[in-house]
């Protein structure tokens, strides 16, 4: 490549690999490209700077007081002799470089950018050493400098500013090398201490420098750290190389004792900063207690044992343990032992027993005894198949637990001196800890390094960025920012966990602050206390460890412990009594005793409501993981119990106007409050008790409610008191009481003031007590009762009274106002003094009757006229509601009004009755006038009706399938659906309910005023919106199910008048009638059959009322929502309800009943013409297409042997062969014409004028419109026996119909065109005069049978258009005369005219002479009369 003359000083390739920086002898700085191309060089103290710092003259170091020893102190550094080596380091992305060399005795660092442009001189330090290393984030440049008495690390910015220091280690003599790791959270310093090379790891935290390892070795060179894992790093020896992997595990304290202190320790080199938790939260960098070990320390373990407040050293020569112990309280740590391991290798320790210790090393795992002279024995246990690689304590088990790189936990045995295995974890884990779990055993608990924690082999969070395992629950964070919270039980293994997106207010989860972990939590306390990311701690008493706290203090019958617990962290206190609702009942004088103040007592009762909070707010943590659902929780009566179970145990106690105010609490805390109970403990007190009682029942009540409830008792001193501790003025209240207590009756006072306070039913009770004392009182009793609606009150109070009549009359008045006839015409009667009334409500409550039998008695006063006034008002009022029968029968029974009452009969679609009231009163003119018409009405009305229905039904079910092919994704789209939801913040209490006074109980708010607005309007809209069912909206589908739901109903409701109808049309020979509307209603109910499963069966969207929400149904949930009742399906009508066996099976086809004789002369007629025509073909030896006559007459002639079958048994197969062999054949008959002219057209050879005219054109148009024609009608004759395609049917036979009357019209035309024109000739027959009589036979026959067959299609046309049921196809006689009749003449025609004759088989054929052609007069030969096709005509 090349060669650098003075040498390469120094060199370092950028962190890309694209630029190597090179810096020769002659100190000058070389940038080269990955090809060793040049990019720049020049002197490294040349260049002018980017970056020039302006001096403004204050706040600079020269005038900053530094101290009496910093002169003298830079004037040693300066006299030390400099190191020539020069140092190169890149910044993390490779835009900037720094370079450290010596200048003018100096040494100096300079950045210069990437492409070699200097941009800025740091910083003139004085001592500063040849050590430089840049953070690979690119904030500071670290290097080294060398002070007097010690050395520190100094750290410069990219202009040269320098930017803080730390001091290193005080045996540190040199400095060797500076390192970053790759994501530059740890520095490691290559330094000297005289005794040998070591390296020391320095972290920050809160803006200070710890010293969190050092490692030492032999012949120690450099430190390498690996580019992808940044803990992981490689010590570089004369011999080889170490990999150490580095993990941040806090040390804390994990024994569950109430005597815990909850410390920490924080290692800093030689000092270990001590923190009790449990008595003080110091911030770090600060601590409570700071200890100095003098050896910077490796490794930090609890004490398994006791409280757990001890903790033992392992020092950094990895074999001098030293073991502290700390008593409860703040207290500081005392050393009280130290002594060495064996060896020089172990890396971990654990505390287990006050004189066992266990290490873990390359040596394997060692177990170390000390007695009490400091005997040190260590035991190591055999060695092992795989690398252990960590050593935890397990208080909770009382074991050591040791993993292998292979994820296998054992359980260091003392007894043995053996591992014994535990568990298996899937992965290694960097961090482990186990509790017992009950049945299942001893589960270990560990994060790997990917934060992946797991619970054995159950993967419990794929995120887990701390964790601390206490004996009832585990709390880890996670890396989306929660702290999780599970119990320690079967459900650790077993239970689900739910994802934190899911995570709402609860006990399960909480927020935290983003990037923060657990330093520790209370073993047996609710506080946990994180570290954030930027190293301060924060304590917080999180939902789930703080209501843990209070069932442990209600388990062990702490009440006073369990309700302050329950003060200070906001929690409801209704929870004291739903923990254990039975033990807090039976322990209620010891809660009394414990608690012993009225103040919480009063908080404790005022917090009490009808809830189970266990089952709605504090349900635990295992459910909540679970997710179950909450239940309603209510528990009503639950108050009112309580506070009656604590009012004796408070009136028991020695002083018990000490709880008076709690024994108050507690009436007014029922439910509802018992104020008159209050009030009257009140007046049994003494006059100093008496005002503070009287005051503090004011305190938790309104004033007025105390006013009306003493006034209530009758008690006007007590009112009086209660008055003057009132607003209330004298001028209003004193006279009012002086009024009432001049008042001379007791009974008449009480009624007084009940009235007053509104108790309406005492008062009457006073009222009429005070009646029987003085009976003048009866009009303000009477008044009184019809004010407030007391009459039954009244009734009973004055059974005994002799005016018990006037009351049952005024109950029976106010009965009657209310439309309330039934009960009225009751009071009426138990007056005995109101006949006429009674008589009226009887009629008005439709019981004519009642009404009637009362007013024809001999002593209801009613006379004749009377008694027919009551019939016609009983009539009209019965018709009024629909109630014809019964309306008819009153004038039947009771007047002579015959003809009204058989036209009520008919309006109720009575018709047998109307028939039998006609005939017994002799008046049969009635059936003619009355019923016939009536039933004609009525039959065409509810046929109409039917058939509104039939077509709504198959509309919406048209719809419903349009609208079902519609995707759920779309239709949830097009919802609009407001999901927005009121989401309740995770720094908010989830009841708060409480303050230090608490006037009254207040239920917890759950909706605001303006959300509840919003949610009723959203419902009212939603509803609209469903109720119209939009066409493409998302409500669509479920009111066309609601419309076609409602229309099925109908069709029940015509069921009985439809099979009534048809019996009463039966009885008058209207057979025909009858069968048709049975027919219109069987074709609805068989569409209603058809389609009703599909219909109901697959709903996809019901949408609920109440809410407006969009539910999908089960089997097609795509959207996850849950499933809801689908709209039940209505009952549906079957014809088995209705179907009369008195009905002809002929008329449901026919519509009459077809006669027996016509179709066997039919039969016979045809077979003669069919017959006949056969054998005039075989006697002139007709062409083949001939035999179509014959053909047709045989098909008519089988059509009507299947009508002479129809009339003896009709059968849905015999009636369809009849209409195909008689519609379609006839149409054949065209084809015979067709064929016939066209081969006129063919055989003649004339040019045609027009293509209309061609031959080929002629036979194929006209045949093949014909068969199209044959078709429709065939088909539309099969569409025609089916009740559900009946319509369409019709449809189609009218369309082949019409088809068929324009294509004949077209062919006359046609016809008449060739008969007119002389050049178009047929074959003169022997029979034929000449050859003009042979083509007027021809086509006279054609002509004749072609309009014949035009009257059919129109008559066809006609019965069609009229509908299947009308009068023309009712109509058997027109079938005969406009079909069978007409059809047969046709083939007279054809016999009489026999066009076979001139379309004979025969070579030997004779034409008339065509125009322009001259033919001899003599016999020829036929081929000499053909007309050759090349010769013009």
């Amino acid at each position: 490549v090349g060669t650098v003359d003075a040498g390469i000083a120094a060199c370092r390739w950028s962190p890309d690999d694209e630029i190597l920086a090179l810096v020769t002898g002659e100190a000058r700085v070389l940038l080269m490209t990955a090809d060793f191309d040049v990019l720049c060089e020049h002197a490294l103290d040349e260049g002018q700077e980017e970056s020039v710092m302006v001096n403004v003259g204050w706040g600079t170091r020269e005038t900053q007081y530094q101290g009496r020893g910093l002169q003298q102190e830079e004037e040693q550094s300066t006299q030390q002799e400099q190191s020539p080596e020069i140092q190169v380091s890149w910044r993390g992305d490779g835009q900037f470089l720094a370079v450290s060399f010596v200048r003018a005795g100096m040494r100096e660092i300079r950045v210069f950018s990437r492409d070699g442009q200097l941009h800025s001189v740091c910083e003139t330090v004085t001592g500063l050493e040849h050590t430089l290393a840049w953070k690979p984030s690119g904030r500071l440049i670290a290097a080294t400098e060398k002070r007097a008495h010690r050395h520190e690390v100094v750290f410069f910015e990219r202009n040269g500013l320098r930017h803080g220091e730390f001091v290193l280690h005080a045996d540190t003599q040199r400095a060797l090398a500076l390192s970053w790791n790759s994501d530059s959270s740890v520095l490691a310093a290559v330094v000297d201490v005289g005794s040998g090379v070591c390296v020391q790891l320095w972290a920050d935290r809160n803006y200070h420098w710890y010293m969190k390892q050092e490692l030492r070795g032999s012949d120690i060179q450099r430190v390498v750290w690996d580019p992808e894992d940044p803990m992981h790093v490689l010590v570089v020896c004369a011999s080889g190389f170490t990999s150490v992997r580095l993990h941040s595990v806090p040390a804390v304290a994990h024994v569950a004792s109430t005597e815990s202190n909850a410390a920490s320790c924080v290692v800093n080199g030689a000092q270990v900063l001590y923190t009790p938790f449990a008595y003080a939260n110091v911030p770090p960098p600060m601590c409570l207690h700071t200890l100095d070990a003098r050896v910077p320390v490796r490794h930090v373990s609890f004490a398994a044992f006791g409280a757990g407040n001890g903790f033992a050293l392992l020092l950094a020569d990895r074999r001098t343990v030293v073991l502290y112990a700390c008593d409860s309280g703040r207290s500081s740590p005392q050393e009280i032992r130290r002594f060495m391991l064996p060896g020089s290798d172990a890396r971990q320790i654990a505390w287990l027993e006050a004189g066992v210790v266990v290490s873990l090393g390359a040596s394997g795992v060692g177990i170390t005894r000390i007695d009490d002279s400091d005997e040190v024995v260590t035991h190591f246990c055999p060695e092992h198949d795989s690398p252990l690689v960590v050593l935890s304590s397990a208080p909770h088990v009382e074991r050591v637990l040791v993993e292998d790189a292979r994820g296998r936990v054992f359980n260091v045995s003392l007894a043995t001196e053996r591992l014994e295995s535990v568990a298996e974890l899937p992965t290694q884990c960097v961090e482990i800890d186990a509790v017992d779990c009950g049945e299942l055993g001893v589960v270990v608990v560990g994060r790997t390094a990917r934060n992946q924690l797991y619970a054995n082999t159950r993967l419990l969070s794929p995120a887990c960025s701390s964790f601390y395992l206490r004996k009832d629950v585990l709390v880890f964070t996670t890396t989306t920012h929660y702290v999780r919270f599970v119990a320690v039980n079967e459900g650790l293994i077993t239970g689900d966990i739910p994802a934190d997106d899911e995570a709402v207010v609860s006990e399960a989860r909480r927020r935290v602050e983003r990037g923060s972990t657990i330093v520790l939590a209370s073993p047996t306390g609710d506080a946990v206390v994180f570290q954030m990311p930027r190293g301060n701690l924060e304590t917080v008493r999180p939902r789930a460890l703080a209501l843990a706290a209070v069932r442990q203090a209600l388990d062990t019958r702490q009440y006073r412990e369990a309700l302050m617990a329950c003060r200070v962290n906001r929690i409801d206190m209704n929870m004291l009594y739903d923990y254990a609702p039975a033990a807090f009942m039976g322990d209620l004088a010891e809660f009394v005793a414990q608690v012993n103040e009225a103040d919480l007592l009063n908080l404790f009762v005022s917090s009490l409501r009808d809830e189970d909070v266990t089952q709605t707010m504090y349900t635990g943590i295992q459910s909540q993981l679970a997710g179950e659902d909450k239940p309603d929780g209510t528990k009503p009566g639950k108050t009112t119990a309580v506070c009656r179970a604590l009012r004796p145990v408070l009136q028991s106690v020695t002083d018990a106007s000490q709880f008076m105010p709690t024994v108050l609490t507690t009436l007014m805390c029922e439910k509802p409050p018992a104020i008159d109970a209050a009030l009257q403990i009140i007046a049994a007190l003494g006059q100093d008790r008496r005002d503070a009682a009287l005051t503090y029942l004011l305190f938790l009540s309104d004033v007025n409610t105390v006013y009306d409830a003493a006034l209530g008792l009758y008690d006007l001193p007590l009112a009086l008191l209660v008055a003057q501790r009132s607003q209330r003025d004298p001028r209003e209240y004193l006279p009012a009481l002086g009024e009432l207590n001049a008042l001379p009756s007791e009974e008449y006072r009480r009624f007084r003031i009940d009235a007053q306070l509104s108790r309406h039913e005492s008062a009457l009770g006073h009222l009429c007590a005070a009646l029987w004392e003085d009976s003048d009182r009866w009009t303000e009793v009477a008044g009184f009762i019809q004010k407030h609606g007391l009459f039954r009150q009244g009734a009973e109070l004055l059974a005994d009274h002799e005016r018990i009549g006037d009351v049952y009359v005024m109950y029976g008045d106010a009965l009657a106002a209310d439309k309330d006839w039934g009960q009225a015409a009751a009071a009426y009667l138990l007056s005995q003094k109101a006949v006429a009334q009674a008589v009226d409500a009887f009629v008005q409550n439709k019981e004519w009757r009642s009404a009637m039998s009362l007013a024809s008695a001999a002593n209801s006063g009613f006379g004749p006229q009377a008694v027919y006034d009551t019939a016609r008002q009983a009539s009209s009022v019965l018709e009024d509601h629909h109630l014809f029968g019964d309306a008819a029968a009153v004038l039947l029974e009771y007047t002579e009004e015959t003809e009204d009452a058989v036209m009520l009969l008919v309006r109720g679609s009575h018709w047998a009755e109307a028939v039998r009231c006609s005939h017994a009163r002799e008046r049969s003119d009635l059936i003619e006038t009355t019923v016939r018409p009536g039933m004609d009405a009525a039959c065409e009305s509810l046929e109409e009706d039917i058939g509104e229905i039939g077509e709504g039904f198959a509309a919406k079910v048209e719809r419903l399938r349009t609208v079902r092919l519609t995707p759920l994704s779309q239709m949830t789209e097009l919802a609009g659906v407001d999901d927005s939801v009121d989401v309740m913040p995770d720094t908010a209490s989830m009841a708060s309910q409480f303050s230090t006074f608490t006037a009254t109980l207040t239920d917890i708010s759950k909706i605001t005023g303006s959300t509840a607005r919003r949610l009723s309007k959203n419902k009212r809209k939603a509803e609209r919106k469903r109720v119209r069912g939009k066409k493409g909206s998302v409500f669509e589908e479920s009111y066309l199910v609601d419309s076609l739901s409602k229309l099925i109903a109908r069709v029940r409701v015509h069921q009985d008048a439809v099979r009534n109808l048809n019996l009463a049309l039966l009885q008058f020979g209207r057979a025909a009638a009858a069968a048709r509307l049975q027919r219109v209603f069987a074709a609805v109910v068989e569409a209603v059959l058809q389609d009703g499963d599909w219909v109901f069966d697959r709903q996809r969207v019901l949408v609920q009322g109440d809410a407006g929400q969009i539910d999908l149904v089960d089997d097609v949930n795509a959207e996850g929502l849950p499933a809801t009742p689908r709209l039940p399906k209505p009952a549906v009508p079957t014809m088995s309800d209705f179907d009369n066996p008195d009905i002809d099976n002929r008329l449901k086809y026919f519509t009459y009943k077809p006669v027996n004789v016509a179709p066997e002369i039919s039969l016979a007629a045809y077979f003669v013409v069919g017959s006949i025509l056969v054998w005039q073909m075989v006697r002139h030896r007709s062409q083949r297409w001939v035999a179509i006559l014959p053909g047709t007459a045989f098909s008519e002639a089988i059509g009507y042997a299947f009508r002479t079958a129809c009339v003896y048994n009709t059968t849905f197969g015999m009636y369809v062969a009849m209409m195909l062999f008689l519609l379609v054949p006839p149409n054949a008959l065209a084809l015979a014409n067709y064929k016939a002219v066209g081969k006129i057209m063919r055989d003649s050879h004339a040019q045609p004028r027009w293509f209309w005219l061609k031959p080929g054109f002629v036979n194929w148009f006209y045949f093949g419109s014909d068969v199209f024609s044959i078709c429709m009608q065939g088909a539309g004759g099969g569409m025609l026996t089916g009740t559900n395609t009946r319509d369409a049917g019709r449809a189609v036979v009218l369309v082949g119909l019409i088809v068929q009357l324009f294509f004949f019209a077209c062919y006359l035309a046609t016809a008449f065109y060739v008969w007119w024109r002389p050049e178009y000739t047929v074959h003169v027959s022997p029979s034929d005069v000449s050859h003009a009589s042979a083509k007027r036979r021809v086509m006279l026959a054609v002509t004749l049978t072609t309009g014949i067959l035009y009257l059919r299609s129109i008559y066809r046309i006609a019965e069609f258009a009229d509908g299947y049921g009308g009068k023309i196809y009712s109509s058997e006689w027109a079938f005969y005369v406009f079909d069978t009749i007409l059809i047969f003449i046709a083939f007279i025609v054809y016999i009489v005219f026999f066009i076979g004759r001139n379309f004979p088989r025969s070579s030997n054929v004779a034409r008339a002479p065509s125009v322009g052609h001259e033919l001899q007069q003599r016999p020829v030969d036929s081929s000499q009369l053909l007309v050759s096709k090349d010769h013009p005509v």
